[in-house]
């Protein structure tokens, strides 16, 4: 009875700590994506206006993933170190900053070099906010507010579309073109909402004024006993180092398939207005096309949450990962080859829903594949390969857009990869994906740099 009394009381704590913080850092993500992401949207009429080829606006996504690839672990160390009320808040103002000031790009070198003041400022938000959620949620609580956190992607993604066609369409008033007026306007809620942390997050539950002393005390043993769980699990020393458990070649081939889906995951994210623009009339007008661009993130958002749902069932692991792959490929050939412009925009749909689906499931491999000690660094660096994943992806778009005049080839080097990264996984043996317990999402931070 003493257990069960004490159990709930824990669950109540834990939905009390939910409702302060989860809604907010949801919030944060939202606007983190949606000012990664518009510089696709803003490229519609930008790139014509400054003289900007497709090549030149992929190498400024590129330079973007590698700023923010080589600020990521260091943000982090900052983070641990100084708090994340202060770090969180310097980065959502930061980043706030440098979005707002892409509106005074005047030509490819001022691209680059703001879309690289970006990547180092937001460097490290999304492996922060999950690191702060470890300060606060033990490890069964977690699965719940990583899908919330994954699930702001897509809602994002269709929020911001939807708003970028419409201010787009500002162009001219008060002398600045719409898309500078799209810069400007989403950029400043990161800035508002950065110094709203700074008062309104704390740092650790011993610090929560907003908890009772009993609430304080239950919460932090709470903590310290799932810590305790995780360590007495642990074995007493692995047989070979974590890091040449993360190199072997099994993990490595997930990776490298992981990377493949995340760089598709960029494509989608960052050349979708430009993709749907150019398979209909460009008179449209840029709400519209902003409404189009919004219903391929609309279906994934609908995708996820059942197929990990159906993961997390049938606790099945390979399958929920590789044959999104495959189908999205199909996705990816149906928009280059289908002239319809509504059976290239199911093209498009089918792909998004696949790529995003089997993203958190992939999340699940490394507690299945290494040992307990690697679990952090094998997350940490399949991260990392699916950011390598973000530059790479850009350059191949823009190039072949450059050299056909079309997004045609672009989109099925897109489905190659997926077909690449799927063929992958068939060489990791299969029982090694065959025994997982974890849920989708318990092992899965937020996103990471999926796109520019």
């Amino acid at each position: 009875m003493a257990i069960t009394n004490f159990s709930a009381e824990e669950t109540r704590i834990l939905r009390k700590v939910s409702w302060r913080f989860l809604w907010f850092i949801l919030l944060l993500f939202m606007v983190n994506f949606i000012d990664r992401t518009n510089v696709g949207f803003a490229a519609l009429t930008m790139n014509k206006e400054l003289g900007i080829s497709a090549s030149m606006f992929a190498l400024s996504l590129t330079c973007f993933a590698v700023a923010y690839f080589l600020c990521e672990i260091p943000s982090n160390l900052i983070l641990e170190r100084v708090g994340a009320r202060i770090w969180l808040s310097r980065i959502a103002v930061t980043w706030g900053i440098a979005s707002t000031a892409c509106m005074l790009i005047v030509g490819v070198k001022s691209l680059i070099g703001l879309r690289v003041l970006v990547g180092i400022a937001e460097a490290g938000f999304a492996p922060g906010a999950v690191l702060y959620m470890t300060y606060w949620f033990p490890q069964y609580h977690r699965a719940r507010a990583h899908t919330k956190f994954m699930l702001a992607q897509p809602i994002a993604l269709a929020l911001g579309a939807t708003m970028s066609g419409v201010l787009i369409g500002l162009d001219g008033v008060w002398g600045l073109s719409g898309w500078r007026w799209l810069f400007l306007i989403e950029g400043l809620p990161s800035i508002v909402l950065g110094i709203i942390a700074f008062f309104y997050l704390t740092d650790r539950p011993a610090d929560a004024k907003w908890l009772t002393p009993s609430e304080k005390t239950t919460l932090i043993a709470c903590l310290r006993r799932d810590a305790d769980e995780r360590d007495r699990r642990a074995p007493a020393g692995l047989v070979r180092s974590v890091t040449r458990v993360i190199l072997s070649r099994d993990f490595l081939l997930i990776c490298f398939a992981y990377g493949c889906l995340i760089g598709n995951n960029s494509a989608l994210g960052t050349w979708m207005p430009q993709i749907i623009r150019g398979m209909n009339s460009a008179s449209m007008p840029y709400w519209m096309t902003g409404l189009l661009t919004a219903i391929p993130s609309i279906g994934a958002l609908i995708a996820m949450p059942i197929w990990t749902r159906h993961a997390d069932r049938t606790n099945e692991r390979f399958w929920h990962c590789v044959l999104p792959m495959f189908v999205g490929c199909l996705g990816w050939c149906a928009a280059a080859w289908l002239a319809n412009p509504a059976a290239q925009l199911a093209g498009l749909v089918l792909a998004s829903m696949c790529c995003v689906s089997s993203w958190p499931v992939f999340f699940t491999l490394p507690s299945m594949v290494l040992p307990p000690k690697a679990h952090a660094a094998g997350i940490a660096f399949l991260n990392v390969v699916g950011i390598a994943g973000t530059a790479v992806t850009p350059l191949i778009m823009g190039t072949m857009k450059d050299m056909t005049g079309t997004f045609s080839a672009s989109m099925l080097s897109m489905g190659a990869f997926l077909v690449l990264g799927g063929a992958a996984m068939f060489l990791v043996p299969r029982g090694i994906m065959a025994s997982g317990e974890d849920h989708v999402a318990a092992t899965a931070p937020a996103p990471a740099a999926t796109g520019s």
